[in-house]
């Protein structure tokens, strides 16, 4: 079996690309039957995955070491090019659009794949490709910028990730000194990170003003593949969260601060809820030991799936300098391998993004064996489920990673995935508000930030913190910087699985079947379209948040 560090790389060169792609869409065009266009359309899957599967790598080896100079040379490389290789795919995509065969192609691929080929071949228009190149080079900045941040701190030199370890400590006077050099670690990098931030709102907007928009969101739309939802359903979204979700979570907060006698609560107390932190019990190898039984005996597919990612080296856990924060999950679609990157360091948010990871190599797995996958994916939020449901999925096993703290880790993980979404929707009204308002101040951001905290976190304060009060906090958030409009995805997404913990408290099994269908559908359905499929509440709907709000206070005995 194939072992992800022995996999060689091979740049993808620019100019073969592009005549391999344009030697595709004339063969597209000249197919006499619809027999002739599948063959291509065969060719051009195999292709697209050797080429994607070296970017990927690239990536990959990137950010396990920014500091390497190769892969840091192969980033830039590879920014500079992608977009000018998206606008010649894009125009592969109009080959299925505008096909004479269109009817038949129906037949066998999605509806949903042609709504998102147009969306994706309109999003990669060429007249945007210098506006794209410099979106690149900036997001790539912002990685290097961040991930080479080291803060000294309690004896140790932590990168970002790392100092987040103390977050969680029993000990308040320790989370609030830890909290203040991560602030400071922003403050001393305000200036780059202003500018950076201020570059992208205006090239993003320069390129939705190009394609005839009057800003960038529209355009930003697109490219999250927003195939069945749009602002108006996010606003309402949000205003249910400000009626349901914030006084669901102030009440959270409030039994936290009565059982731990906090008092006020700050923004360093916002990770714990119980008077000792829940930590992972054993070493890495032992927590591996762990999650292989576990998938093991939650189905013979996650078994097997696991143990061969264990043996493929296909996972990268553990924090050190130079490495990228953050964690995701990548797919390598040539050796059908699912790759998960993170950055362990002893919290129970270990297990966490374990769990939340492995759900998202789950559907990548699945995804390889669809045939229209490489070509319409999954939409964002429907990926989030995959990830935040199979977080709770892993319940019945929690007990082998926590033993008798398993309680105050269900406390906190809970409360956290209540808390998390009033938190996610700040970062979504942020974006678009700042989208809206392109020509708004680094001051005025920061303002708009904090109005925002005030208004969504009722029960915290960034007080007695001086780098984070002036509301920069913003500007660790990476999805901001590099995801525009990502991270509502997040909180429809946690929306839902809560919903699937509900179930799963019932009967687990019928959930678990559930689950498996929702990720059986792959990018074949629309997020709403799976919901009604999946028979699961719309988070779109004032009804779905009465019924949410009410399990979740049933749960944590609120």
């Amino acid at each position: 079996m194939v072992k992800i560090s022995e996999i060689v790389y091979t740049r993808p060169d620019r100019r073969e690309l592009l005549d391999k792609l344009a030697d595709f869409r004339l063969r597209f065009r000249a197919a006499q039957n619809v027999d002739e266009f599948y063959e291509v359309h065969e060719q051009y899957k195999k292709f697209d995955e050797e080429v994607g599967t070296n970017v990927r790598i690239a990536f990959i080896r990137f950010t396990q070491d920014t500091r390497n100079e190769f892969y840091a040379a192969e980033q830039d490389y590879l920014d500079e090019i992608s977009p000018e290789i998206a606008v010649a795919n894009a125009e592969i995509a109009r080959c299925y659009l505008d096909s004479p065969y269109r009817k038949q192609l129906e037949k066998r691929f999605p509806k949903v794949m042609f709504v998102n080929l147009q969306m994706a071949a309109d999003s990669a228009d060429p007249r945007i490709i210098s506006e794209q190149i410099e979106e690149n080079k900036l997001t790539t900045q912002y990685s290097k910028l961040m991930s080479g941040i080291v803060i000294d701190f309690n004896g140790e030199k932590l990168p970002m990730s790392g100092i987040s370890k103390y977050f969680t400590s029993a000990d308040r006077d320790l989370r609030r000194r830890a909290y203040t050099a991560w602030g400071q670690a922003i403050e001393d990098n305000k200036a780059a990170l202003d500018e950076l931030y201020d570059k992208l709102v205006k090239v993003r907007t320069a390129m939705g003003r190009k394609l005839g928009f009057d800003g960038y969101s529209p355009l930003g739309y697109m490219r999250m593949q927003r195939n069945c939802y749009g602002k108006e359903e996010i606003a309402e979204f949000r205003a249910n969260v400000l009626k349901y979700l914030v006084p669901l979570a102030t009440e959270i907060r409030a039994k936290v601060g009565r059982d731990l006698g906090l008092g006020k609560q700050y923004l360093y107390d916002m990770d714990v809820y119980t008077a000792q932190e829940p930590k992972p019990i054993g070493t890495p190898k032992q927590m591996f030991a762990a999650a292989s039984r576990m998938y093991n005996e939650m189905s013979p597919e996650t078994g097997k799936l696991f143990d061969a990612m264990v043996e493929s080296e296909c996972f990268d856990v553990m924090s050190r300098e130079g490495k990228e924060a953050g964690g995701y999950c990548e797919g390598l679609p040539a050796y059908k391998l699912p790759f998960i990157f993170s950055n362990w360091n002893g919290s129970a948010g270990d297990v966490d993004v374990l769990t939340h990871e492995f759900g998202h190599a789950l559907e990548f797995y699945k995804s390889f064996f669809i045939d229209s996958e490489f070509l319409s994916s999954v939409s964002m939020e429907t990926a989030e489920v995959h990830s935040m449901s199979m977080e709770f999925l892993a319940y019945p096993w929690i007990d082998l990673f926590f033993g008798d703290k398993t309680p105050q880790y269900k406390l906190a993980h809970i409360g956290g995935a209540v808390t998390f979404i009033p938190y996610g929707t700040i970062v979504d009204c942020f974006q678009q508000t700042c989208y809206d308002n392109p020509d708004m101040t680094p001051a005025e951001r920061n303002q708009l930030y904090n109005s925002l905290e005030k208004q969504f976190l009722p029960y915290m304060t960034t007080e007695g913190l001086p780098a984070l009060q002036d509301g920069r906090r913003w500007q660790r958030q990476a999805h901001i910087f590099q995801s525009p409009f990502y991270y509502i995805d997040y909180c429809l997404a946690q929306f839902t699985a809560l919903q699937f913990l509900a179930l799963s408290q019932k009967d687990y099994k019928a959930t678990f079947d559930k689950y498996v269908r929702f990720l059986d559908f792959g990018g074949t359905k629309t997020f709403t379209e799976l919901l009604d499929e999946c028979g699961l509440l719309s988070p779109f709907e004032e009804e779905s948040f009465k019924l949410v709000v009410a399990s979740c206070k049933q749960i944590l005995g609120l």
